[in-house]
């Protein structure tokens, strides 16, 4: 069976999507199909390291875990104390309490040591998201850790990045509206807006986008809380949501792990495109790096994900 190495890297503790997400690289790990070789994080939250940690903990694989040192700029700093995320970190076991635990160590570092000490098969990174560290890692530059620059690290070692974010409008669905906010830029890309751009212009191996419209028809992990409330992703998901929440992150985890597998298509490839505002497009190019993930049943992707998410792992993927 192959095993996947997984680098994760989320803003874990805003929407719960991201503690799904994580649950699925425990179960595929649980499973013999995953490795979860780190997890970095891109939001200043004080309390992110202990969520991430306690879901870690929880299905029993502790990694190191890094975070960006500057705050993303479109990142809101006043969500933090009510968001599940400080629930889960104030709640359950980790290291990374507020007060008085450890700190996690910078993210760029972090993803340049498990790149240059990797060896055999190479690394899939989950960017769910924004890009703050994927492109700090894409600019660094020769240091103690290694001579390589981040870029040649990237194409030396990582195999994929898997990522959520961009929203691209369709003739079914050519607005996306929240009341009187029209949003033309995905939020993973608009809360920074040059680091994603950096991340699609420089990035030297295939990224494969799980973007707005797909992840928000696919509704899972609602049934974790009738499952087993004392998971801490169950727990996330009835803080954040009482039940169901969008998938967007969930797919990017999917893809990376199990491929197209049984319910996803990637037969768009291009090139992405982000503008200085936020919006993003997409070109068809044969050749290009960028490649569209799309669901031609959303329901049954459903139906899979969840049983993903229990433990049931169709044989078929493994």
């Amino acid at each position: 069976m192959e095993k996947v190495k997984i680098i994760f890297d989320t803003d874990i503790g805003g929407d719960c999507d991201d503690a799904g997400a994580l649950a699925i690289v425990h179960q595929a790990q649980n499973a013999g199909k995953a490795e979860l070789l780190a997890v970095t994080l891109s939001t200043g939250s004080p309390y992110a390291a202990g969520c991430a940690d306690a879901i870690n903990r929880y299905y029993g694989h502790v990694v190191p875990i890094g975070q960006t040192k500057t705050v993303p700029p479109g990142d809101d700093v006043s969500f933090y104390p009510q968001s599940y995320g400080r629930h889960i970190c104030d709640t359950y076991e980790n290291s990374y309490k507020k007060d008085g635990g450890d700190r996690p160590e910078d993210a760029v570092r972090l993803l340049r040591k498990v790149l240059a000490n990797n060896t055999g098969d190479k690394i899939t990174i989950i960017v769910i998201g924004c890009n703050i560290n994927i492109a700090g890692l894409l600019l660094s530059g020769a240091d103690d850790i290694s001579p390589l620059t981040g870029t040649e690290l990237v194409k030396q070692q990582v195999r994929l990045f898997s990522l959520m974010g961009c929203y691209f409008p369709t003739e079914e669905v050519p607005e996306i509206w929240f009341g009187d906010y029209n949003m033309r830029a995905e939020f993973n890309i608009k809360v920074d807006i040059k680091s994603a751009q950096t991340v699609f212009e420089l990035s030297p191996v295939p990224v494969a986008v799980s973007h707005y419209l797909i992840g928000r028809e696919i509704r899972t992990g609602g049934i974790l809380i009738k499952k087993d409330r004392k998971n801490p992703v169950a727990e996330s998901y009835f803080v954040h949501s009482h039940g169901d929440r969008d998938s967007w992150d969930l797919v990017s985890a999917y893809y990376a792990v199990f491929g197209k597998g049984n319910i996803f298509t990637d037969s768009r490839v291009g090139v992405v495109s982000i503008a200085d505002d936020g919006v993003s497009s997409f070109e068809k190019k044969a050749g290009g790096l960028h490649r569209l993930i799309d669901c031609p049943d959303c329901k049954k992707a459903e139906r899979e994900i969840d049983e993903i998410l229990t433990g049931n792992i169709p044989k078929s993927l493994l």
